[in-house]
């Protein structure tokens, strides 16, 4: 038996004041049928007629973006995209149509109530939260619930932007229930209708992105550290704690922000945790030659690129606790608004038997989005959305200073061994560990220690080309030393992301025919048009599949490759300072290079389906897969598909239409499971996908991969082979950014790695054997000498 709790997070709010919030149990995935054009007139209408404010330009009438992009798939503008072989590389693609239907009138009157009356909810928390304080309800930092909230913390400045959000998210809640459903528009209808509404000339005018970032220097040679004025037309685009962009509109049961829980058919969607147990079953097949240095590097990239922050108490911004600390629910009285919990059967095979029937999730913090509109609610990414290093250097001007030691353009260090490690964190963060927490650029550094592997090779690699550039040009000031160090770490770290781990992850052949391999000259498609932003499918579903390649047992291995002893991943979650051991950090670089990674599939490691962040190897912990699918409702993530018709494969109208890419066994799980094709989640559908040609993933998560990478490189600026950066790369500098591999990187960085394969991605074998690291014809290395001044005489 299942246990599902459908929890209707803002009925109290409702009660409150004396209104009835109208139980909606219309299908999420219901789509809209008519025509755009009703939208498009609406907008203008609306502007002209004052409705939504003083206009004064013609720029007052243009059509918000995403009712551009919606606006141009209905008109025929798209139809000449080759959709069966990748998808449409724009905006928010709409996949419902409105009636042609009369809407309500909201005057700027009614936007201000509705602001004013979604503040007084919030205030009102204040109490809700006093109430569960005073019960001893708290979240204790060495459990794994308060383990996942500091690795989904969420920054001080970033907490501020979303009670923004969450007043507005509210106000649009408001206008919905108060507004729309007179007027006989459903939830969907109304949503895209509120979606239209502006928040300039409200109380959230000021909160605005575009209000943030006021002037930009379009001749600065250096990114900023926020990612803010990349594009200098919008100042706020790809910069740090903005919204993830959408590749689909979103489905939240309400229309506006409560997660997804209703299927098709208007059955409720089974549990994440009853999902997990039914398609991840025990299956250790490791993969032929693909390395564990695929999964850690495409953990490296998608922290740099996306960093999802959890909510927390807004009266006292401690973190939320959602469940006993047995393992059971809470009395409803002391469950906090923001929690959406995993609800564990009764029967779990594992939890079961501990009586854990309640798994801690908190829902993740909202902002406002880039067109700064009332509407659905919108996550916020609270790192940079660009490909820039930040895991390395922060997102902030307050980490990048923390980090920085202020001399000779280095970076702090912490000192063992004569090795230089990630220096010691002395914030609210490095309670988690069990001696010492690093500090990093960004916070999930201790996740575990593969990951801060990782990151201290890049640590060290910043410092020795500092060094190196600092005796070549002697007259250098610390932050030209520091600014052009990290601009040339943020070039490798680029190239080898494009050059070696896209072809190993989408398919050689399918890189080489969708044109994201890397040339020999500048690259001239920067387009400022595009928005940088990261996808909110990506960061929530796509990029999760990493998870299905990890180890249980991770090998260390000594220079001969011989594995000397292994280590077990759960009992060492938020347990980095094992790294500072000569044989582990060495022992694990070599190991990551070595050791084969889990084939990919659904079938995952216990070690993150019930031992996630746990205290030891013999302690429960969470479950990945439950939390990741639970996020995906949580942001109001369409159905897989959906997604498959936007990557250009049939839509399934029965389950048996999957087995074109999901394998038979798994096709019943899913039935079994599912009530309908459209209810199941993108990130069990996506993951379910056999992989396709040479590469590693099935063709959704591939067009979605594909479709993030290609706009990250052309709507970044500061991309190191792009022509049009203000000061690009001189040609010997290029040629020499194009000899790094993660191999050298490697070599370079370790205590001792004495040889190592060119491409550390795949196994050592033929055609990829080990070579001594003073080999530098089989594993080239950048020559600094590009950059001194005085070469310039030679050129």
């Amino acid at each position: 038996m299942f246990l599902i709790a459908p929890v209707d997070n803002n009925r109290w709010a409702y009660t409150m004041h004396g209104l009835e919030k109208p139980m909606d149990h219309v299908s999420a995935g219901g789509l809209m049928a008519g025509s755009v054009a009703t939208l498009a007139i609406l907008w203008v209408s609306l502007q002209t007629m004052g409705f939504l404010g003083n206009t004064h330009t013609i720029g007052a009438y243009k059509l918000p973006i995403s009712l551009q992009n919606y606006l141009a798939s209905y008109t025929g503008i798209l139809s000449g995209l080759p959709m069966t072989n990748y998808p449409y590389e724009g905006g928010v693609v709409d996949t419902g149509r409105t009636h042609n239907r009369r809407y309500p009138h909201i005057d700027e009157a009614v936007l201000n109530n509705s602001i004013s009356f979604a503040q007084s909810l919030v205030d009102r928390m204040s109490t809700l939260e006093r109430n569960i304080a005073n019960a001893g309800v708290e979240l204790m930092a060495h459990t794994p619930a308060g383990k996942q909230f500091l690795d989904s913390y969420p920054s001080e400045d970033a907490f501020e932007r979303g009670l923004d959000a969450i007043v507005a998210m509210k106000a649009s809640s408001y206008l919905l229930h108060q507004s729309c459903h007179r007027f006989g528009l459903d939830k969907d209808d109304c949503a895209r209708f509120i979606s239209t509404l502006s928040l300039e000339g409200t109380p959230l005018n000021s909160a605005c992105p575009s209000s943030r970032h006021k002037g930009c220097n379009s001749l600065a040679k250096y990114r900023n550290i926020d990612g803010s004025c990349n594009n200098v037309q919008n100042p706020s685009w790809g910069s740090a704690m903005t919204a993830y962009t959408r590749i689909l509109f979103p489905q939240y049961f309400d229309g506006i922000q409560e997660p997804r829980r209703m299927g098709h058919t208007r059955k409720p969607l089974p549990g994440a945790r009853s999902i997990s147990v039914a398609v991840s079953t025990p299956n250790d097949q490791s993969d032929v030659s693909r390395t564990l240095t695929v999964m850690q590097w495409g953990q490296f990239v998608a922290n740099d690129i996306s960093y999802t922050p959890m909510r927390k108490m807004v009266s006292t911004g401690k973190p939320i606790s959602c469940c006993r600390s047995d393992g059971n629910t809470l009395s409803p009285r002391y469950v906090h608004p923001d929690c959406s919990v995993i609800m564990v059967p009764d029967r779990d095979p594992i939890y079961g038997q501990h009586y854990v029937r309640c798994m801690n999730y908190v829902r993740s913090l909202p902002v406002l989005k880039a067109e700064c509109t009332f509407g659905p609610a919108e996550q916020m990414n609270q790192a940079s959305h660009f490909l820039d290093g930040s895991a390395i250097y922060g997102s902030t001007l307050k980490k990048s200073r923390q980090l920085r030691e202020f001399e000779g353009g280095r970076l702090r260090v912490h000192k063992m061994n004569n090795h230089e490690f990630l220096p010691i964190g002395e914030d609210e963060i490095s309670s988690a560990c069990a001696k010492n927490c690093y500090n990093s650029g960004d916070y999930r550094v201790n996740t575990h220690p593969q990951l801060a592997v990782i990151h201290t090779i890049w640590h060290r690699e910043h410092n020795r080309i500092a060094d190196k550039l600092a005796e070549l040009n002697p007259n250098w000031s610390d932050e030209t030393l520091f600014q052009e160090a990290r601009r040339i770490v943020i070039a490798e770290i680029q190239h080898i992301t494009y050059k070696e781990w896209l072809p190993i992850l989408l398919g050689k052949r399918y890189t080489r025919a969708v044109g994201l391999v890397v040339g020999n000259s500048y690259s001239r498609n920067y387009n400022s048009e595009d928005d940088p932003a990261i996808s909110n499918e990506v960061a929530t579903a796509a990029l999760r599949f990493l998870t299905s390649l990890m180890q249980g047992k991770i090998s260390l291995t000594d220079d001969k490759r011989q594995m000397n002893k292994t280590v077990s991943l759960s009992e060492y979650f938020f347990k980095p300072i094992i790294i500072e051991s000569d044989e582990v950090f060495d022992g694990l670089l070599r190991g990551m290079a070595t050791q084969t990674s889990q084939k990919m599939d659904v079938s995952i490691i216990e070690d993150v389906t019930s031992k996630l962040f746990a205290a030891s190897q013999d302690s429960l912990g969470l479950d990945a897969i439950s939390l990741d699918i639970q996020r995906g409702r949580d942001h109001g993530l369409p159905g897989y598909n959906h997604y498959r018709k936007y990557c250009g494969l049939p839509t399934a109208n029965t389950f048996d239409d999957f087995l074109d890419y999901i394998p038979m066994e798994m096709m019943k799980k899913l039935r079994a499971l599912y009530a309908h094709p459209d209810d199941v989640d993108l990130i069990i559908g996506g993951m379910a996908e056999r992989p396709v040609d040479d590469g590693l993933l099935g063709p959704t998560f591939r067009c979605l991969i594909f479709e993030q990478f290609s706009r990250t490189r052309r709507t970044d600026r500061y991309f190191y082979d792009s022509a049009y950066q203000p000061h690009p790369f001189t040609p010997e500098q290029l040629a020499q950014i194009r000899n790094v591999t993660l191999a050298r990187i490697f070599c370079d960085n370790g205590n001792n790695i004495t040889q190592m394969q060119p491409n550390v991605f795949l196994r050592p074998q033929a055609e990829n054997e080990l070579r001594s690291c003073t080999m530098f014809e089989a594993i080239p290395s950048v020559d600094l000498f590009a950059w001194a001044e005085r070469a310039k005489a030679y050129r």
